[in-house]
Order: structure tokens, then sequence, then C-alpha cells
């Protein structure tokens, strides 16, 4: 019964018929073949569904791409490699990038420090001159200077490891002497070596004060042993004539170094001096030495004398002179240092010793040298040493005459005929032969091996 009290309609209501869903352009209003909502897709559709993708709704797929559209799959290992090796490319191009930009700009960084500023940024960790360049460009940003101060540069650089300690020179004992076979060592004020290795002047005959004053005088820096066996030449040469003298004198000399605050000695030079009779010594030494040492120099004060052989063109004993023939062509070739001075005595039993000192000039060139006169004297030295030694009145200049080279084989004649004169080359060592030999240590470096 209705409220107006008309009987009410008891029929069952109707089903509403279902309603098809069109979807279509919303422009053109044309459908599409999609499967309307609630309806199961096209057997031909179900093959690009993932067999293991249910759908949560019925007939929808559940991601983009699935459907009737297109299909998913996983992706290959082949695949996945590449993928991994196109991000690393890309990793690698972008750290390059960066590289290069951080060097770019520390060139540019380092070309605009000062000195200081730049040898501290060179040695800076990569890491560091990076926190450098971020510093640099943020102060830049804020309008502050360019410059990076040194003291930036030290806050950031590691700290440098502690220098090495220097060796110290040894402590070598200068006053005094010691005592070696035939005669005295002496280390002299001039004596200065920096580690093991030392030069030495081997002198034969003559004053040992005197020989010691001239080296330190002439401001040699070698050790200076003084050898005197006897008057004549005949001591000397009987002496060295013995294989092995020689080297047993340069192991004394050795072991009176290390007595003397050298340590560990290691020889390096020798040079060979004389005066009037001590040429034995070296003619000898000249013959029989082993080479165990280095020869670099021959100085030889108005000493050199042989006998005669008027067979021979010269008139001179060529086998008497055999040893410093030798030594004079190697001179000439400047091998070795080799300087003679001579007076004007003639001795008339045997050869002068200007007379070989010319043999000696002509066997080192290989045919006759003459000599041009000389220009030039040498100082005139007053040594304390000297005074015991000769009177100031019959003290004698060294008055030059003449003189010759043939490489470095010089040789120098003085005037006089007397003693005194003869002293004389003995006395004014310092300014005559030994010069040579300071400016040859000073400046020569290693000694020469052909010289050994």
């Amino acid at each position: 019964m209705r409220a107006d009290g008309s009987p009410a309609d008891l029929s069952p209501t109707p089903t509403p018929p279902p309603v098809t869903v069109v979807q279509g352009c919303p422009d053109r209003g044309l459908p599409l073949d999609l499967p309307p909502l609630g309806m199961a897709p096209a057997p031909e559709e179900q093959a690009f569904l993932p067999d293991f993708a249910a759908p949560t709704l019925q007939g929808t797929p559940p991601f983009p791409g699935a459907g009737p559209y297109g299909s998913w799959s996983a992706p290959s290992p082949g695949e996945r490699r590449a993928r991994v090796w196109r991000a690393l490319g890309a990793f690698v191009l972008a750290a390059a990038t960066v590289i290069v930009v951080v060097a770019i700009t520390a060139r540019g960084l380092v070309a605009r420090m000062p000195a200081a500023s730049a040898e501290a940024f060179r040695a800076m960790t990569p890491v560091n001159r990076a926190s450098l360049l971020a510093l640099r460009s943020s102060r830049e940003d804020a309008g502050a200077s360019a410059a990076v101060a040194p003291e930036g540069l030290a806050r950031l650089q590691l700290p440098a490891p502690p220098p090495e300690p220097a060796t110290p020179p040894p402590a070598i004992r200068h006053e005094g002497y010691a005592s070696i076979r035939g005669g005295v060592l002496f280390t002299p004020d001039t004596f200065r070596p920096t580690g093991s290795s030392y030069d030495l002047l081997l002198h034969f005959h003559g004053n040992t004060q005197l020989v010691r004053e001239s080296a330190e005088v002439a401001g040699l820096n070698a050790a200076v042993a003084v050898i005197n066996l006897g008057i004549g030449s005949g001591a000397y040469e009987d002496f060295y004539a013995t294989p092995g003298v020689y080297e047993s004198l340069l192991a004394d000399i050795d072991r009176a170094l290390a007595q003397r605050g050298l340590p560990t000695p290691r020889l390096r030079r020798v040079a060979l001096s004389s005066w009037s009779a001590g040429y034995g010594a070296i003619a000898k030494i000249l013959e029989l030495r082993r080479g165990a040492e280095t020869l670099d120099a021959i100085l030889v004060t108005d000493g050199i004398h042989c006998g005669f052989v008027p067979e021979q063109p010269s008139g001179l004993n060529p086998l008497q002179l055999a040893s410093f023939a030798r030594a004079a062509q190697l001179a000439a070739s400047d091998k070795l240092l080799f300087t003679i001075t001579h007076s004007e005595i003639d001795p008339i039993a045997y050869a002068s010793s200007t007379a070989t000192a010319s043999y000696l000039l002509d066997a080192a060139a290989g045919h006759h040298v003459e000599r041009s006169p000389a220009s030039d004297a040498p100082p005139h030295l007053r040594l304390r040493a000297a005074e015991g030694a000769v009177s100031k009145k019959l003290e004698k200049q060294m008055i030059p005459t003449t003189e010759a080279s043939v490489g470095e084989l010089h040789v120098r004649g003085f005037r006089g005929n007397t003693p005194e004169h003869h002293m004389a080359h003995l006395l004014q060592m310092a300014s005559t032969v030994l010069p040579e030999l300071v400016e040859r240590w000073r400046v020569g470096g290693d000694p020469p091996s052909s010289g050994r």
C-alpha cells in the first residue's frame, strides 16, 4: 500500500543491462581495441603476459608495457655486462676530466706563485693539492687575493723528512810529526781532507821543516813525507832497488795517518819530489813500483844526473835515464805533471842537470826541442825554516834563464853555479814547483787511471 492508498507493485526489480565502457581518443571519440574492464584478455593477447606475473585485477597488467602493447623480460648476462662496462667507462671519463681540470688549474696556480710557494706546492700529495685548489677557489669567490700564502702551503703539505746529518771532516792532529821508514810524516795546517781519501807529497832529500813550511806556504792540501837516507844519490838508489820497499813505505804512511786522526786512510794521488841526490829514489821507484798507487806528479829540483856513454848521440847513459824518459813521455800526453828546475852547475865527472833536462825534453817530443828565454822570475820567499839552512848573506835569488814545455813536462833553467845557487832550488820550491802541483790538484778532480 502506497502512501496515497494505492496498492504497491510487488513485482521483482529488473536487473539493469550490462554497461560497456568504451575508451577512445578524447578528441575524436574513436574507440580503442582494449578489452572492457572485468573481461579477460583475448587468447592471442595472453602471449604478451609473462608466465610469472599474475594480474592483480582480472584483465589489468601489473606494470606498463605488459599486455597487448609490449612485453618485458629479464636482461641477458651479456646485456648486464655491457651495462656495467658503459657505467664504468662513464666513471673513468668523468674522473679523467676532473684530473685534467685540476692539473691545468694547478699549473696556472704555480705559475703565479712565488718561488717558495711553488716549490712547496709541487711537494704536496695529490689530495693536498686538490684541497689547496678548493681553498683557492673559495677565496676567489669571496673576493680574496689570488695569491696563496706560504703558511697555507705549510699547513697542507706533509712534514718533510729530517735531513741526514752531515759527516764532519776528520779531526786531524797537525802538530808534531810521525816516524816512518827512513823519515818523518807531517800533516801540515793546509792538509784538510773531507773524508778518508788523501793526497801525498813524498819528498826525498832535504830539510824536513823546510819542506813542511814550503807546502803550507804554497797552500798544498796533502800529507807531506820527507825521506833522508844519505849524502849521495847512491844511498837512495840502493835502498829503493829492492822490490816492495816503496809499497811498504806507503803502508807506513797509511798507519801514521790513521794515528793522526784520518779514519781508514785511502791514498788517492802521489807526487814524488826530490832535491839534489834525492832523484836516485825516484829513478828506482819509477822503475820498480807495482802500480798500487796513482802517480800523478814528479817534481825534481836541480837533481837528475847520469853517467856518460860517448858512443851515444847525446853522450848520456840512456839506461840511467830510462825511467825518467818514460815519465816524460807520459807527461807529454798530459797523463801526469813532470816539472824540472836546474841550475848552471857542471859537475864535470857526470852529466849536469842542464844536460839531462834537455835530454828528457827531446825524449818527450821525439825531436830536438829549442828552449826560449825565460822572462818572469818567481817571487822570492823568506821562510822561517830557511834561517838555519843558509846564511842570509849567501842566500841567492832565483833568476830564470830558459824554459820549455812539452805537454805537462816543464823545464826551467836558473842562473848560478855555486852551492848557494844549488840550495836556492830547495829553499824556493814553494814559489817554483809547488804552485803547479797545487793548481793541478785543486782543479784536477779524480786522478787519471793512465798514471798508474
